[in-house]
C-alpha cells in the first residue's frame, strides 16, 4: 500500500515537473524570438545611420562600457565614435544569431518534453524512446556547442574591423553542456534501440 501511494506522489511530482519545465520553456522560446525581431530593428536603425540613435548610442557611453550576452563580452571604454557605432553593430549581429540558437534550444525542449508525453502531431507514443526525440536533443547539443563558435568568430571579426581598440572576449562553458547533452542523446538511441528490440518480440 505504502509502495502505491509512493509510486502515485512520484508520479504526481514528475508530472509537475514536466509541465513546469514545458511552461518555462516555452515562455523563454518566444522571449527570444521576440528578442529576435527587437534586435533585428536595433541593427537596420543603426546601419541606416539614423542620428538620433547614433547620438543615443555614443552618449550612452558613459565610462568604462560592457556589452555582454551569454558569454561573448566587448569592452568599449576607448573607442571612437565609428568604432563604437561598429561595435555596436557586431555586439547586435552576434546578439541576434545568439538569440536564435538559444530560442532553437527552449523550442526542442518543448517539443521534447511534449512529444514524449504522446501530444505532437509526429510523436510515436508516450514513451522518450523516439527518433524525433533523439534528433531534438542531438540539436541542442549543437546548438549550444554552436554558440561559442559563434562568438569566436565575431571574436576575430571584431579584432579585424577594430584592432586593439575593444576588448573582446568568450566563455566557452556552454561547449560542456552541449557535450554532456550530445553524450544524453546517444543513451537515448539506445533506449530506442532496445525498446524496437522489444516490441518485435511483443
Amino acid at each position: 500500500m505504502n509502495n502505491t501511494m509512493n509510486s502515485l506522489d512520484t508520479t504526481k511530482n514528475t508530472n509537475k515537473l514536466n509541465k513546469a519545465v514545458i511552461i518555462i520553456s516555452k515562455i523563454l522560446e518566444i522571449s527570444h524570438w521576440v528578442g529576435c525581431v527587437l534586435v533585428i530593428g536595433i541593427i537596420g536603425v543603426t546601419a541606416t545611420g539614423k542620428l538620433s540613435l547614433l547620438k543615443f548610442l555614443t552618449d550612452a557611453r558613459v565610462g568604462d562600457e560592457t556589452l555582454s550576452t551569454y558569454g561573448f563580452t566587448m569592452e568599449m571604454s576607448d573607442l571612437s565614435n565609428t568604432e563604437a557605432i561598429r561595435a555596436f553593430i557586431l555586439f547586435f549581429v552576434t546578439l541576434l544569431i545568439v538569440f536564435a540558437l538559444m530560442a532553437m534550444v527552449f523550442r526542442n525542449t518543448y517539443l521534447t518534453f511534449k512529444t514524449a508525453e504522446g501530444k505532437t502531431k509526429f510523436s510515436k507514443g508516450a514513451t522518450p524512446f523516439q527518433p524525433d526525440i533523439i534528433r531534438m536533443i542531438r540539436e541542442i547539443g549543437i546548438f549550444m556547442i554552436a554558440i561559442p563558435a559563434v562568438e569566436l568568430i565575431m571574436l576575430l571579426i571584431a579584432q579585424f574591423m577594430l584592432g586593439d581598440a575593444a576588448e573582446v572576449s568568450v566563455q566557452f562553458s556552454s561547449i560542456f553542456f552541449g557535450l554532456v547533452v550530445l553524450a544524453i542523446s546517444r543513451f537515448f538511441s539506445y533506449g530506442a534501440e532496445l525498446q524496437e528490440d522489444t516490441d518485435g518480440l511483443v
